[in-house]
């Protein structure tokens, strides 16, 4: 082999070194890269299924206090329907009172309101049962009332019908049923 002959090989044998360290070092630095960006998929995955945990927690409360709200309004209409049903109850067993409670109800209304002048104007079932002379000075009137009583005094006029007592005293009488059956 001659001179040329030993250098060209030898400058074929370093090219070929070199190419292969090049290509090592390109390896090494693309696997770097790859291992890199992995790291930092990873890293993104993570925090978005962190973010997607927080946000499902939160959802998930969201919708236990909703469906806990819904059944707490659910329950509490029903138990205002069963009140209202009581209350319409107790004002038709008022308006089927026996003659004799009727007049005990006018008598004690009347003695504790101190009403003892007047026009007495009662409730249509118990009218023709009732007399002037039951009621002291109140005079009986023809007019009727569809329960309980009223009484005209001059301009005043006394309210004492079932519904309107019902009604004015609705939210005493509701927290009474309710206390009764619901605790």
């Amino acid at each position: 082999m001659n001179n040329l002959e030993v250098i060209l090989e030898s400058i074929i044998s370093e090219g070929k070194t070199e190419s292969q360290n090049i290509l090592d070092d390109a390896n090494d630095k693309a696997q770097r890269i790859l291992s890199d960006k992995k790291s930092e998929a990873d890293k993104k995955a993570s925090e978005i299924m962190a973010t997607a945990q927080k946000e499902a927690e939160t959802i998930k409360r969201n919708e236990e206090v909703s469906a806990n709200r819904e059944s707490r309004d659910i329950e509490i209409a029903a138990k205002n329907e069963v009140i209202d049903q009581i209350v319409s109850k107790l004002l038709d067993n008022l308006k089927k009172l026996d003659s004799d409670s009727y007049k005990t109800f006018v008598d004690n209304t009347l003695k504790k309101a101190g009403i003892s002048n007047g026009e007495l104007i009662l409730s249509e079932t118990y009218k023709d049962a009732l007399k002037d002379a039951d009621f002291g000075n109140l005079k009986v009137s023809d007019q009727t009332v569809e329960d309980g009583f009223v009484v005209k005094s001059g301009k005043i006029e006394y309210d004492n019908r079932f519904s309107s007592i019902i009604k004015y005293n609705i939210d005493d009488i509701r927290k009474q049923i309710s206390d009764e059956i619901f605790n």
